[in-house]
């Protein structure tokens, strides 16, 4: 038996509601940021001039693509809850994101200036994490340093991963939704 804390009565079936940026803890998206992390760290610097080079990047640009758009669907929806604005997951802002996210993508991945704008934010987005970690080792703060990048048509075979926060979001709000009707069943007893 769960406690309905609206209006502080017992009931057996209380479904959960999706919490406002829970979508980041599926174990697919946990997954996905592993492999990216793990991949751009180690992998790729381990697997460079093999054979599995090829392997470590298309799974990072895999695991990119689907871990991003969660990512930012996750932030607005923590955004609008802080401002008391949380209605539920919404699959239409999520394929909004996902639609950003794979244009974006495929610019980076097959024109040059777009990869260079990317290699550049992606610094500037870095640089205060390596400026605090030189700050605390008594170092002068890092210039903003380019990440790597390739430009690489081949890379769009990742895109349908951004196909996942759309899936995910839809099953969020069909969730939501089960658990309002639910709920409000509930109140009636």
């Amino acid at each position: 038996m769960i406690l309905n804390l609206d209006n502080a009565r017992p009931t057996s079936h209380h479904a959960s509601r999706p919490a406002a940026g829970d979508a980041l803890l599926h174990p697919a998206v946990v997954a996905a940021l592993a492999v990216l992390v793990v991949n751009d760290h180690v992998g790729k610097d381990l697997a460079r001039g093999t054979a599995w080079a090829t392997l470590t990047g298309k799974a990072s640009d895999v695991a990119g693509v689907l871990f991003l758009p969660v990512l930012v669907v996750a932030g607005l929806e923590l955004a609008a809850a802080a401002r008391g604005r949380y209605r539920g997951p919404s699959a239409r802002m999520a394929m909004i994101v996902a639609a950003l996210v794979a244009v974006a993508f495929a610019a980076m991945k097959t024109h040059p200036l777009a990869g260079d704008v990317y290699r550049y934010a992606t610094g500037a987005l870095q640089w205060p994490w390596h400026a605090a970690v030189a700050a605390v080792h008594g170092r002068v703060a890092p210039p903003v340093l380019p990440v790597r990048h390739v430009v690489d048509p081949t890379d769009l075979v990742a895109l349908p991963a951004a196909g996942w926060a759309i899936a995910q979001a839809r099953a969020r709000a069909r969730s939501w939704a089960s658990s309002g009707a639910t709920n409000a069943a509930n109140d009636a007893r």
